[in-house]
């Protein structure tokens, strides 16, 4: 008699094991499968999180972000680098470029377009005043052109961007074949 308790004992403890395993498996399972179901909703929605104004960021390093986004603008998604470039745009800006159709268009005109899926790209050091920033940038286009851009950014001073540096404007100069710098 003292063998039966020992036996259900042991099949109580086989069954508790046997019920923690396959909570853990089936909890595993629902982690995986929600954890998919968001990642394909960012998919979905665009969103790259990561690619968002941060106050950690310096001028030189929201340039640097914009301009590889646009020098990969179709990827993961078409026009995903102007996107991007937008969303680093100040609230001033975003007035007179915005919405983000808009602002997608700017990108149609001869000034703009070079900037996407450039060949090259150079980051110059950023000049600081106060929270006046200027930023130039160097791209070869892909029909082989050198072009300057010069951007202007300012530190938010207010909520949701406070102290985040944005883009203010973008000054296009190409680079003519003597080197000097023109407007144009």
């Amino acid at each position: 008699m003292q063998s039966q308790p020992k036996a259900r004992a042991r099949s109580q403890s086989t069954v508790s094991v046997t019920a923690v395993v396959t909570a853990i498996l089936f909890g595993a399972a629902i982690i995986f499968s929600l954890s998919a179901t968001i990642g394909k909703a960012n998919a979905d929605t665009n969103f790259v999180p990561e690619l968002q104004p941060n106050p950690e960021y310096l001028p030189d390093e929201v340039v640097g972000i914009q301009m590889r986004a646009l020098g990969n603008n179709d990827k993961p998604f078409a026009d995903a680098g102007i996107e991007v470039t937008f969303r680093f745009a100040s609230p001033r800006n975003k007035v007179s470029t915005g919405p983000l159709e808009r602002f997608t268009n700017l990108f149609d005109s001869p000034a703009y377009r070079s900037m996407l899926n450039h060949a090259t790209l150079e980051v110059g050091e950023a000049e600081i005043r106060n929270d006046q920033a200027r930023v130039p940038v160097t791209i070869e286009s892909n029909d082989g052109r050198r072009i300057v851009y010069l951007f202007a950014l300012s530190l938010q001073s207010e909520e949701p961007y406070l102290n985040c540096w944005m883009t203010d404007s973008v000054v296009p100069l190409e680079i003519t074949d003597s080197d000097n710098p023109v407007i144009m």
